[in-house]
Formats: C-alpha cells, structure tokens, sequence
C-alpha cells in the first residue's frame, strides 16, 4: 500500500506522531480512571521492561516483529502520560492548600498575585499564588493558586503581579454544580494548579505594601499591555471598533461586544479575533519582509532568526500565552531552529513536536477548547490542503491567489468541523464566503494596527492609521453581518456525542486516506466507521422520542427548571432571569445538547406548576400557599424565595420529595432541613449534591 508523505503513520517524515499519540492516551487514562501513583508507577515499569526485553531479542526477530515494537514503545510513552499528568496534579503535593484549609481552623492566607486584575460587572477578578497558611495551631508553606474576587475600588484595579496580599476568609474548593452538560471548571482551573476561589469584601483581606520579587518581566507586560490599550483608543475612539482591534492584536476580548463576537462565530471567522497561528504567520512573514538583507551571510541570518524569534515570543506573551499561541509560537521556533541549523524544516513534524513539548509541560492543555482548535487546524490543513491546491493548478493566474484561499479555508474545516459540532452544536455554512472577505481585510487591520504602535507615535501618522483601521473595520464588520443575515448559512441543532465527533474525524481522514492513496483498506475502514455512525444516530432517534426527565439546575443565583418529554423542553426561571437571555442560556443550552431537545420553550416560574402528570409547589415568602391542601405534590423546590419558616407550605399536604436548590441560604437551608426531617419529607440538597438530574420512566 503506498503511504502518502505526510498521512497517518509515517514514523520516518513525522517521528514525533508516535510518542504525541502515547502521551495524549496516557492523559486520557489517568484523566477518565482516576489512577493512583502506585498504578502509574506499575504500568511505566511494565510497559519499560517489556520494551527492554524486545530490544534483548535478536536483530532478526526485531524486524520481522517491528509492529511489535512500535506498540510497547507507545504503551511506554502512553506511561510517560499518566505519570506527568499525575505529577502535574497539584492535589498530590503535600503543601497543597487542599490539605490546610479547614473551616475551623483556618485564621489566614498569604498571596503573591501572578495576574492582572481583570474587570468583571461586579467584582476584578484575580489569580494568586499561596505562600503560607496561618491556622490555630502553625504556619504551613504552602502551593496551589486561588481565584479571587475582590471588591470594585481604585486601589484594586492598580493591582500588578507580585503585589501582596493576606486573606482572612476561607477559601471554597472549585466543585462541578452537575448541571447537565457544564463545563469542566474543575479542568479548567486546574491547568493553572486553581482549586480554590473565593469572593472578598471589604476588610476580610489585607493589601501589603512590599512586593514579592521575580514579578518584574510580567509587570512590564502588563504595562505594555495598558500602552497598547490606550494607543488603541486614542487614535480609533469608536469603542466598537477599538474592541474588535485590541481583540485581533493582542488577544484581549474583555471590551468586545458580545453580540459582534457571535456574529464572529455564526459565520465561521471567530479565527480572526482569536489570536492564533494565523496572526504569529502573519507578524513572522512581515519581519522576514524587513530582515530579508540580513539572509545573505550567515552571522546576521542567525541574528535575524533569534529576533524573530523572540518578537514572536513577546506577542504570545503579551497574547497571555494561551495553549493556542504557546502552540503556534513553539512550531515557529522549530521551524527557525531548522533554519539555524541548515536542516529543511518538517511542518508536519514541527506541529506534532509542538503539540508533545507543550503537553509535557502541562498535559491539562489537551483539555482546552483553543489548543484542540488550533492545533487540529493545522493538522488538517497540512494533511489536505496540498491535495486540494494541486486541483487548480490549471486555472487562470488571476484566479490562483483566490483559490489557495479556498483551499486552505476547506482544509482548516475538515478536522475541525467534528469539534466544533461537539462543543457548539451548529457549523457556519458560510464559513468560505466569509473567510474569503475576513481574511484578506484582518490582515491588511493586523499591519495597519501594527504600524499604529510602531510610528503612530507621530500625531498625523496615528490619526491617519486610526481612520485606516476604523474603516477597514467597519468594511469588515458590515460584510460579515450581512452575511449572517442570510437565510439557510447556519445550521443549529446539531447535536453529537464526543464519540460521534470521534469517529467523524476518523471517517474524515481514511476518506481522505483514500481519495489521496486509492487505498482500499482505507475506503473500507471509511465505510465501517460510517456504519457505525448510522447505528449511532439511529439510536438517537429511537431513544431521544422516549425520555422523560427533570432537571432543577445547581446555581447560585438563578433558580430554573427544565422539563424534558421526548425532543421537547419547557424550562421555567423568573422573570428576570429570562430577561437575561445570555445568562439563563448558559445554564439551560448545553442541557438542550444533552437531550438533543429540538423543541424548547421558557415560561415564568410560578408557585404551582403542573405539567406531565407531575406537581411542583415553590414556596415564596410574598406569596400565600395554594389553598388546595388535599392536592398530592410530587416535588417541593425550595429556593431563595422561600420563606424561613415553611410549616404553611408541607403541613397537611402529601409531599413526596423536597428538593433544596442552589440559591437558598445557609441558615434557611439549616431550617428547611429541619423541618423536612421532622415531617418525614425525604429531601436533596443540591448545595452538596449537585443538579437534581431525573428520570421518570
């Protein structure tokens, strides 16, 4: 069977597939089964001695068994995996704040802040590092970060890395609220060692005077951040626009409309303003444009690759080196080391070298959505945008430059599409038209951005670049929103499992496998993943019809519910709650996901609510109890509505399940409790159990 180049399993071109293959399965491992140290450090010796035992074999029995050395050097690999996720898991240091912070205890805190303050509607919102722990009994040096909330004041938005502070509030562990289809927040902080977060007043914290030292590199990016800033605004003052250019320059997305974001994502060019391997290629083009003079001798060629190098370094920085940036800035640098060393470059090579040098410094990053992204973009364009490129090779030379552009933009999506289908549940059918207009203009915006901080300095030039991006701006922005308007681009509802979205992405790459090799065994493969896939949807279609379920959400704040019958959903959530839309959506969406609902609805929440042959009752501190004592009540929800004492509401009635949810406080929730045992109500507390996720067939 012949191979293509740069395909699947071609350890001689791509020799870093093999040991990135074995490391993602590894984190996967020790991630989904929760392993012990004891069984990762059993594994990594099974999987080394058996691989030395294969090289103690014969030369001759090596080679004619080489599959057999191909798989124990992956089963090693797939060790090096559990055992570096296992290492980086901050829960298994013995200074980890987890093992020092008891609520009866605890007296104080010691932090190092290591990130700027970032505005929230309420609150600025803070990383800080633990250095110690004052409890009754010691003080205990201690590891781990907490997210902080601190009050909205002058003082706190002047904070910088390194600056210190002492807290006297105990901080609450990061736990999932088991809503159906949440995000992983548990994941999520912990790819920055975050367990803990807590929200702060006045006086429960101390800010000291003195910084810690080692801060001074993030600090100055910090400044260079705030200068970039305000260069943005003084010379573009629409504050739409400026948004949009901070967020296309440097990555910082807090000033951009939320709306404009979405009509980003609806059509397929959120790239743009995500910073990503697109912009690093962008700025490592321009400066090989001006540094070209330097290639002729090699001294200043090596001098040019370094600077190169370390601007690009400096924008992933400034870009808050994101797993997506540290992705693109690391293939940058390998593909300049190639340079420096007089050995040609292999992309493909140099991405999966990437990809395994960022994931052993922390495995978490295959968890995130951006690394995934950018990573698999990548992958496919290398993969297949070749092939494509070479279909129009005959067409007009005015027709080339377009076509490329197409090419590339088809090849981005074909191992994307199956992620984003996962985690957004819609595919922008619009995403060619759209990349042809947004790419072309966000590069022309990123160049013109760039030469506005560089000579912008002089007043005429800065106001003239301001104008020049404000108007390529507004062309792009105006383009992009007409074409989100068309009727039929965007398809929703599209709602497949993780393993769907697996097999998908298999299925795209033997079909491409095929069509590029003629491989039989690939077009055969192609067509038992796709049978599975059928069965898979099939499935779907005969159990969705059949479910039957209540959902009461886990939440601080908002108190909702969801009703699901079939592929239909009823939630119901205060008046304003359904006034904030975006809110109550990010808390009901991915349970619509979940269920694969395609016909959902939202109603006020009353203090009886009937439907499917079931009764809620809700208690409510302004309201009076039904007067219908006799009526059976299946769940009584109690939330932050409802009053301290609640005898009117559970005497003389048939009751046969309390529910607790999220929002009632810690003293009604004391009450509540006690009044439920005493009536022999059977109860779920949510504050310690998570969402009330059930099924009534």
């Amino acid at each position: 069977m012949r191979m293509h180049p740069e395909l699947i399993r071609h350890w001689n071109k791509a020799p870093f597939l093999l040991p990135l293959a074995g490391l993602i399965v590894g984190i996967l491992e020790y991630t989904q089964f929760s392993l012990t140290p004891w069984q990762v450090l059993i594994q990594g010796l099974g999987a080394l001695i058996v691989l030395l035992l294969f090289f103690a074999l014969p030369l001759r029995w090596r080679f004619q068994r080489a599959n057999w050395g191909i798989v124990f050097s992956l089963l090693l690999f797939v060790s090096v995996g559990a055992a570096l996720t296992q290492r980086k898991d901050i829960r298994h240091s013995k200074n980890w704040i987890g093992n020092w912070i008891h609520p009866d205890t605890f007296l104080a805190m010691e932090l190092t802040l290591i990130s700027a303050p970032v505005e929230k509607e309420k609150t600025f919102k803070i990383l800080g590092q633990s250095e110690w722990v004052k409890t009754v009994d010691t003080i205990q040096q201690t590891s781990g970060t907490i997210l902080l909330y601190l009050a909205k004041r002058n003082s706190n938005q002047s904070l910088q890395p390194g600056d210190r502070i002492v807290i006297y509030k105990v901080p609450s562990p990061i736990e999932q609220a088991g809503n159906p289809g949440e995000m992983n927040v548990v994941r999520r902080y912990a790819q920055e060692n975050c367990t803990h977060r807590i929200f702060l007043k006045e006086g429960e914290y101390e800010l000291l005077k003195d910084r810690k030292p080692g801060y001074g590199l993030v600090r100055l990016l910090t400044q260079l951040k705030k200068w970039i800033l305000q260069q943005v605004h003084q010379h573009i003052p629409d504050k739409k626009a400026a948004g949009l250019a901070i967020a296309l320059l440097i990555g910082y997305r807090a000033e951009l409309e939320a709306e404009l974001s979405q009509v980003y994502a609806n059509t397929g060019v959120v790239h743009i303003i995500a910073i990503s391997g697109m912009h690093l290629a962008l700025i490592g083009w321009l400066l090989q444009q001006l540094l070209l003079p330097f290639h002729k001798k090699r001294v200043p060629q090596i001098i040019a690759q370094l600077i190169i190098v370390l601007v690009i370094w400096l924008f992933s920085l400034l870009a808050d080196a994101t797993p997506s940036v540290l992705r693109a800035a690391t293939s940058f640098s390998l593909v300049a080391l190639g340079v420096l060393i007089d050995r040609k470059p292999n992309s493909l090579n140099s991405l999966l070298a990437a990809g395994f040098i960022l994931l052993v410094i922390q495995p978490l990053w295959l968890w995130d959505l951006g690394f995934q992204l950018s990573f698999l973009a990548v992958l496919s364009i290398l993969l297949f945008a070749p092939s494509l490129q070479r279909i129009g090779k005959k067409l007009p030379g005015w027709m080339q430059a377009p076509y490329q552009l197409i090419a590339v933009s088809i090849a981005a999506q074909i191992l994307t599409m199956p992620i984003s289908i996962y985690y957004f549940h819609q595919f922008p059918a619009s995403f060619l038209g759209s990349n042809l207009i947004a790419i072309p203009l966000s590069t022309l915006l990123l160049y013109c951005l760039i030469a506005l901080l560089t000579i912008g300095i002089f007043q005429p030039i800065g106001h003239l670049l301001g104008w020049m991006a404000t108007q390529l701006i507004g062309l792009m922005n105006n383009c992009i929103a007409w074409i989100a308007q068309l009727p039929g681009l965007l398809w929703t509802q599209l709602y497949w499992t993780a393993l769907e979205a697996f097999l998908l992405s298999i299925l795209f790459l033997l079909m491409g496998h095929w069509i590029i090799n003629q491989s039989r065994r690939a077009f055969v493969s192609a067509l038992f993943v796709m049978i599975a896939l059928l069965l898979l949807q099939v499935h779907a279609v005969y159990t969705n019809p059949r479910q039957k379920k209540l959902i009461v959400y886990n939440h601080s704040s908002i108190t909702a519910l969801t009703w699901v019958q079939g592929v239909a959903a009823v939630s119901f959530a205060s008046r304003k709650d359904i006034e904030d839309s975006a809110r109550l959506a990010y808390l009901i969406q991915p349970c619509y996901a979940v269920y694969q609902i395609r016909q959902p609805k939202t109603q006020l929440i009353q203090s009886l609510i009937s439907i499917g042959g079931y009764t809620l009752l809700i208690p409510d501190r302004n309201r009076l109890p039904p007067s219908t004592a006799d009526l059976p009540v299946n769940y009584l929800l109690v939330s932050r509505a409802a009053p301290f004492q609640g005898e009117n509401w559970i005497k003389s009635r048939r009751i046969e399940f309390a529910l607790l949810d999220g929002t009632v406080g810690p003293q009604t929730r004391i009450a509540w409790r006690k009044q439920l045992l005493a009536a022999g109500i059977p109860f779920y507390d949510m504050k310690r159990s998570g969402a009330f996720v059930h099924s009534l067939r």
